[in-house]
């Protein structure tokens, strides 16, 4: 037998290896063996399968947290990913130097989902206090402690995260900037990702100091210093040339960071980010707006974005960012049989942004079918 498992019949969208259209998916010892029409089902020990339906590789967030004050998500990140389509997760920077080893081993002894991670520059990560944020407190600082974290993690820790707005960080200045992108050089120059929403600081005084490959994340926030100033009204041209020079633009819904408004602007004017996320945590993923990835993509696609160009940002190109290229986020033979298969179904669905604002999207991507590693992961229950 070639195959043990053989999806047929669905429409196979893959932007990184240039597929689109109806296609069937061989796997064999969890791996993509061959993609392509009409492959034999004789040489698949079991067949299922995907008319109707779209075929893309399994999903990849950049951006989410999975042990906020050391618990959040924790053991039942399975359960948010699978069902949602994501095979593969970023935890971005819930922990730093002092409590890393804390995430490990919840992810070690608990989760499936394949996830790396940001390392806090805060000792503490995103610890919840009545007094301030994780840096708020300029003695929370770690640089070497962080360095050093990620340099002895390099399975599980991929860069430096800061979280720059009020309340978050000591001084509202570059200087927290500055300090997160030495810990970064010190790491063995990896990336550096910046949340910045409601900044105290415009955004071009603070990108100035990042380089090609760190991300900025929250890029669609309707507050204060985004990535279209304070008129909210075009984008600053800082930030069309950052993007162009190489710097990633990361959406990361969360609960605060998403607003309609400013995504159909940029999108307008025809600024995409490069990657789709959700920032998910156990109260967005079961209170919304953000719910799920699925549900962010969705939105996206309400104001026009393509579809083929959704599922690049939230497949191959995080985890290219992730050290994932060709192995997880495709479906190019020899890559890990991560698969997800969708509905897109029609109808009325009334979605939220981060700041109470609704759309009526006409169509909804819903996750049917997710396989792991060549093992079915997730069926949706009839319904």
């Amino acid at each position: 037998m070639l195959y043990d498992l053989l999806l047929t019949g669905g429409e196979v969208i893959d932007p990184s290896a240039g597929l689109r259209g109806v296609m069937d998916l061989g796997i064999s010892a969890g791996k993509i063996a061959a993609v392509g029409p009409n492959l034999d089902a004789t040489q698949a020990r079991k067949t299922i399968s995907a008319k109707g339906r779209l075929v893309t590789a399994g999903l990849v967030d950049i951006h989410a947290h999975v042990f906020v004050n050391a618990h959040d998500m924790g053991g039942c990140t399975d359960h948010f990913c699978r069902a949602s389509g994501v095979t593969t997760m970023c935890d971005a920077g819930s922990t730093g130097s002092s409590n890393f080893a804390g995430l490990r081993h919840m992810l070690d002894k608990e989760v499936r989902t394949r996830v790396r991670a940001f390392v806090n520059l805060s000792a503490i990560g995103i610890t919840g206090t009545s007094r301030g944020g994780e840096l708020s407190h300029f003695p929370y600082a770690d640089p070497e402690g962080c360095a050093r974290t990620v340099l002895e993690n390099p399975d599980l820790a991929i860069g430096v995260k800061l979280r720059f707005g009020p309340g978050l960080v000591w001084e509202y200045s570059a200087e927290p900037v500055k300090m997160a992108r030495r810990t970064a050089q010190m790491a063995g120059d990896v990336p550096m990702m910046m949340h910045i929403t409601d900044s105290p600081v415009p955004l071009p005084d603070l990108i100035e100091h990042m380089k090609p490959g760190d991300i900025v994340t929250h890029c669609y926030h309707g507050r204060a210093h985004g990535i279209m100033g304070q008129e909210k009204q075009f984008l600053l041209p800082q930030v069309v040339e950052a993007q162009k020079a190489g710097i990633i633009f990361d959406c990361a819904h969360g609960r605060n960071h998403f607003n309609f408004r400013m995504i159909e602007r940029a999108l307008d004017q025809g600024f995409l980010p490069d990657t789709i996320s959700t920032d998910l945590t156990m109260t967005s993923a079961t209170k919304g707006p953000v719910w799920d990835l699925p549900t962010t993509m969705t939105k996206l696609l309400h104001f026009g974005l393509p579809l083929e160009e959704i599922i690049r940002r939230s497949t191959s190109s995080p985890a290219k960012i992730m050290g994932y290229e060709g192995t997880v986020g495709t479906l190019k033979p020899g890559a890990n049989a991560d698969v997800s298969v969708f509905e897109l179904r029609d109808g009325n669905f009334e979605l939220r942004d981060s700041d109470g604002d609704t759309i009526t999207a006409k169509r909804r991507l819903l996750a049917q079918l997710v396989l792991k590693d060549g093992r079915v992961w997730y069926e949706r229950p009839g319904e």
